[in-house]
């Protein structure tokens, strides 16, 4: 049990920071928010899967 609790304060905290990773990058409105969860989720997962991160256009 002390192990699960372990494990969810971990998911926890990893969703936390990528929720604030992302408003701070791409703004505290809404639009902003869902747009760079999506932007930052597919980066993520991406990199996490090993394959090439889509060319975009540089800010």
């Amino acid at each position: 049990m002390r192990l699960l609790s372990k494990i969810l304060w971990l998911l926890a905290f990893l969703a936390a920071t990528f929720v604030w990773m992302v408003l701070f990058e791409h703004g505290f409105s809404l639009e902003g928010f869902s747009k760079g969860v999506r932007e930052e989720w597919q980066t993520l997962t991406s990199m996490v899967s090993g394959a090439a991160p889509k060319a975009g256009k540089a800010p």
